[in-house]
C-alpha cells in the first residue's frame, strides 16, 4: 500500500479515536445557511369548469362514518354525511391523457437549491433521528447515504432539535471554500428526564456543541455533525423564532378544532355509462 493511501486512513482512525467522548464545536471557519425559498412565478391555473351534467335519477343515502382526526391530540371526526349519487347521462368527456414523465426543474431539486456549481458538492441523503430531553439536550443518530456506505453515528448535542423542523435541506462553507449541500430527512421526538432515561454527557451550555458517541466515526458524518451545529450558530434566533412561531400555530389551531368540532363532509358523486365502451363505467366526484 502506498504511503499516500496510508496516511489518510491513519489521520482518519486517530481523528475518530478523538472524537469519542470529547465535547466539541463546530470550526469557526465553518459557515452554514438555509437556502432562500424559490418563489414559483408561474401564473395561477385556471379553475376546472365542472361539465352540465344531465341528471336521470338520484339516490341519497345517511351514512355515519368515523374518521381520522384532523391533528394529533383531537378526537376522531364522528357524524352522519349525506352520500348523493346522481346517474347521468354520458357528459362526452375526453379520454384522460396518459401519463408523462415528471418535467424536473434542477433549480427546485432539494427544496430550492441550486444545480451544483463548481466546489459544491452534494453530500446525499442525511438521515437524522432526533430524541429531545427536556428541550435542552438531543440524542443524535445520524448517517449519509449516497455514494460510499458509512456507519451510523451517535453524538449527545447542547441544542434543542426541535428548532431543526421545518426545513429540508442546507449548505455550509469549510475553510477550502467548498460548499456542502445536505437535504435533511429528519425523525424527531421528546422524552424527559422525569424518568429513568440515558446517561447524558456533560455539555457546557451556550455555544452550540457535541459529544460523539461512536468510536472511529465516518469523517463525513461528523463534519455533518459540525455543519449542524454551524448553521444553528449562524441561524438559532431564527430557527427558534420559526419553532415557536409553528407551535403558537399549531396550538391555536388544535385550539379552535376542539372548539369547532369538524363535522364529516358530505359527498356527492356523478355516475355513467360511457357509449364508447360498454359495460364501463366511471364514478366522478364533486362538492355537494
Amino acid at each position: 500500500m502506498k504511503i499516500s493511501q496510508i496516511v489518510p486512513i491513519l489521520a482518519a482512525i486517530l481523528c475518530g479515536q478523538s472524537f469519542a467522548q470529547e465535547v466539541r464545536t463546530a470550526p469557526t471557519t465553518t459557515v452554514a445557511t438555509l437556502p432562500v425559498p424559490v418563489l414559483d412565478d408561474a401564473p395561477p391555473k385556471e379553475p376546472i369548469k365542472k361539465p352540465d351534467f344531465k341528471i336521470e335519477s338520484t339516490q341519497i343515502k345517511l351514512l355515519d362514518v368515523v374518521e381520522s382526526p384532523p391533528m394529533s391530540g383531537l378526537p376522531p371526526v364522528e357524524g352522519t354525511m349525506t352520500l348523493t349519487v346522481h346517474n347521468v347521462a354520458d357528459p362526452g368527456l375526453p379520454d384522460p391523457p396518459s401519463p408523462t414523465p415528471p418535467n424536473i426543474d434542477d433549480s427546485k431539486i432539494l427544496g430550492g437549491l441550486q444545480p451544483l456549481k463548481v466546489n459544491q458538492r452534494d453530500m446525499g441523503m442525511v438521515s437524522l433521528s432526533a430524541t429531545v430531553y427536556d428541550h435542552k439536550r438531543t440524542l443524535l443518530r445520524c448517517n449519509i447515504y449516497g455514494g460510499t456506505e458509512r456507519k451510523e453515528i451517535t453524538a449527545w448535542s447542547n441544542l434543542d432539535f426541535n428548532h431543526f423542523c421545518g426545513f429540508g435541506n442546507f449548505e455550509a462553507t469549510g475553510a477550502n471554500k467548498e460548499v456542502r449541500s445536505y437535504a435533511l430527512m429528519m425523525g424527531i421526538g421528546n422524552e424527559t428526564t422525569n424518568t429513568e432515561g440515558p446517561e447524558i454527557p456533560v455539555i457546557p451550555d451556550g455555544a452550540p456543541a457535541f459529544v460523539i458517541q461512536t468510536e472511529n466515526p465516518d469523517p463525513e458524518t461528523v463534519t455533518l455533525i459540525e455543519d449542524l451545529h454551524a448553521l444553528y450558530r449562524a441561524e438559532g434566533k431564527r430557527m427558534k423564532e420559526d419553532a415557536a412561531a409553528r407551535e403558537k400555530a399549531y396550538e391555536e389551531k388544535k385550539a379552535y378544532l376542539l372548539a369547532h368540532p369538524p363535522k364529516p363532509k358530505d359527498v356527492t358523486v356523478n355516475f355513467w355509462k360511457r357509449e364508447k365502451l360498454e359495460s364501463t363505467t366511471i364514478p366522478e366526484g364533486g362538492q355537494p
